[in-house]
């Protein structure tokens, strides 16, 4: 991307309008530069995207232009679908609850403590105590280990399917579209938008939404 004064840059990823000299798209994060983008928490290094080519002038030559990459990146549907449900199972996992383990712990202890400590000298009270901090302690330091195990699986996942996108983005010819319309529902609104005169030309539905 040029970086020259005056010069409007667009994200490779998002589609958003950048001010000249930008390096990191505000919007979604997507470095604006060729610089080598960071390893995050271990993760693969993630793919930088290529430029983009210009639109086509026509409407004719912009529906004939999406059409051939609604083939091209079709081929990857399956991919688009794994990555949407696994942004949603991350924007999901919530982080083992405190509250819930020491409520937990004290039910689990009680019981425990009722079927066996109560038959036992009265000093065996201590017994329900020490039990409900072991259950509640371990139980919340275990679910962590799982949570934080997971959600780094979850995140390595995405990374490696984005990957995926990102190379076979880079390996399409003269591709005009930022990534984020590369998905074959958004592909296939454009285009019957653009078909149907709903929407006047790319730059319009790129600026809507």
């Amino acid at each position: 991307m040029s970086e020259k004064e005056g010069i409007i840059m667009i994200c490779r990823k998002c589609g958003c309008m950048l001010e000249s000299g930008t390096r990191i798209c505000p919007f979604c994060g997507e470095p604006a530069t060729l610089a080598a983008s960071p390893v995050v928490e271990g993760l693969p290094e993630l793919v930088l995207l290529n430029e983009l080519a210009p639109v086509p002038a026509t409407r004719e030559e912009t529906l004939a232009e999406l059409r051939r990459l609604e083939s091209y990146f079709g081929e990857l549907d399956t991919k688009y679908a794994t990555l949407a449900d696994l942004w949603l199972k991350s924007a999901c996992w919530q982080p083992p609850s405190r509250v819930r383990w020491a409520v937990g712990g004290f039910l689990l202890a009680l019981l425990l403590y009722l079927l066996v400590g109560i038959h036992l000298p009265a000093m065996a009270v201590w017994i329900f105590v020490v039990l409900w901090g072991v259950i509640a302690y371990f139980g919340y330091s275990r679910s962590c280990a799982h949570y934080a195990s997971g959600l780094s699986a979850n995140e390595r996942a995405i990374r490696e399917i984005e990957n995926t996108i990102r190379r076979h983005y880079n390996e399409a010819k003269d591709c005009f579209l930022p990534l984020d319309y590369t998905a074959p529902s958004v592909l296939s609104e454009l285009i019957a938008g653009l078909d149907s005169g709903m929407i006047a030309s790319f730059e319009d539905y790129r600026i809507n939404n």
